[in-house]
């Protein structure tokens, strides 16, 4: 029976058993609603059986409990405001044998700190993962994606010949510690080796540019000098003793000149004076049946130019006018336009093959050498200076060769305006 009802008076059998209170404290201590909340055993009048105080509960507790105890609830949870403002969570239990009641009284705020702590715990931590995803992400970038960037820049510059700013764009070297920096290193490596091959190809296509260009000035000197010494020697058979004189003087100067192989350009009055010392050569020669007349206009004064220029062209203007009709003319006109330098020489002969015009005029010639070198054919004077002309000054040089309405053909070169005190040859 229930010992806070028992009367021993009104007992008829009567077992009394003394329960120390701590045997109710030990387990009640145990359960926590909260940092200071106690769980209270009431009796059926709604009092503290143990050593508690009910008024810790508060009068809205008591009061609320005392419904509770009246009512069919048996446990449950109960949101009160206490005098502060702030709510209170009221905890309870109904005990069936013996009609007492657990309750305990506990502030909300104090209840679900642990949970809001560990909400500002996960907020905390979430942030710090966000920090570190940025700078992981940052890492990244500046790792993997810039240098990466960079080298697609270096790529493009290569691409159009800059290798000067390629090497700039590249990250500075570095250990090799990742795929990325072992990327920019080979690519480096390779960019300076296609430079050196690169420059070595230069070098060598200049170097085969100045023995084919020696190759074809050495080709000029036989050929003339076969002709004058033929006429040399035709004069002599005919005792023109005078004739003679002067043309060996004439070609005495003329070697005079074509001896100095120190540079491949002369100044253009020089070449004007090898030309008119072999027009008298072939004057001496041909007398009345030949007519040659030069026409300088502009300022030509302090030009430079490639030589045996001229002197090709006019050899073959006079010996092809000559195979068709008993008198050759030919017109060699020099004059200067804007920057660039014409030279024509028209003739009235037979014409030029217009096969062989295509050719000579075909841009891509320069790149035929071997042929020209060999050739025997009558067009060898033409396209000798042709091939030299491309070989000096590459897109810079043009040609233009076209025959006449009634008969003769007319050919026109035009090179770039070079002054004297230019040292340096053009940039091809």
């Amino acid at each position: 029976m229930p010992l806070g009802t028992f009367h021993h008076a009104t007992a008829q059998n009567v077992m009394k058993v003394n329960v120390s209170e701590s045997y109710f404290l030990e387990p009640l201590s145990r359960i926590h609603l909260a940092k200071n909340s106690t769980i209270f055993l009431l009796n059926e009048q709604g009092s503290p059986i143990l050593s508690q105080q009910a008024h810790e509960l508060g009068a809205r507790a008591i009061a609320e409990i005392d419904r509770i105890r009246n009512g069919p609830i048996k446990s449950g949870v109960v949101y009160l405001t206490n005098d502060e403002g702030q709510r209170d969570i009221l905890v309870h239990k109904k005990l069936g044998r013996t009609g007492w009641m657990l309750a305990g009284l506990a502030p909300e705020k104090e209840l679900y700190s642990s949970l809001h702590k560990l909400q500002s715990t996960i907020l905390v931590v979430t942030v710090v993962l966000i920090l570190v995803s940025l700078f992981a992400a940052a890492w990244l970038s500046y790792g993997v994606t810039k240098p990466l960037t960079r080298l697609v820049l270096a790529m493009r510059q290569v691409q159009r010949g800059a290798f000067d700013q390629a090497d700039s764009l590249l990250p500075p070297d570095k250990n090799v510690k990742s795929e990325v920096s072992y990327v920019i290193s080979t690519f480096r490596y390779m960019v300076s080796r296609l430079r050196q091959h690169i420059q070595n190809e230069f070098e060598l296509k200049l170097l085969r540019q100045q023995a084919e260009y020696k190759a074809l000035l050495m080709q000029i000197n036989p050929h003339f000098m076969f002709n004058t010494l033929e006429l040399v020697s035709s004069l002599a058979m005919q005792r023109r003793t005078e004739d003679t004189v002067q043309v060996i003087e004439d070609l005495g100067k003329m070697m005079r000149f074509s001896m100095n192989t120190s540079d491949d350009r002369v100044p253009l009055e020089e070449e004007l004076a090898y030309v008119r010392h072999y027009i008298s050569i072939l004057q001496t020669r041909f007398g009345h049946k030949l007519g040659i007349s030069i026409t300088e206009e502009g300022k030509l004064d302090s030009l430079v130019m490639i030589k045996f220029i001229l002197q090709p062209l006019i050899e073959n203007a006079v010996k092809y006018s000559f195979q068709h009709q008993t008198t050759a003319l030919v017109d060699i006109r020099i004059s200067r336009v804007d920057n660039r330098l014409h030279f024509s020489i028209a003739d009235n002969g037979p014409g030029m093959p217009s096969e062989i015009i295509r050719k000579l005029q075909d841009p891509m010639a320069a790149s035929q050498l071997e042929p020209i070198l060999r050739s025997e054919s009558w067009h060898i004077g033409l396209g000798n200076v042709i091939a030299r002309c491309r070989l000096h000054y590459g897109a810079l040089f043009a040609v233009h060769i076209r025959n006449g309405v009634q008969a003769g053909t007319c050919i026109e070169l035009i090179l770039p305006v070079q002054e004297e005190y230019h040292v340096q040859r053009i940039d091809r």
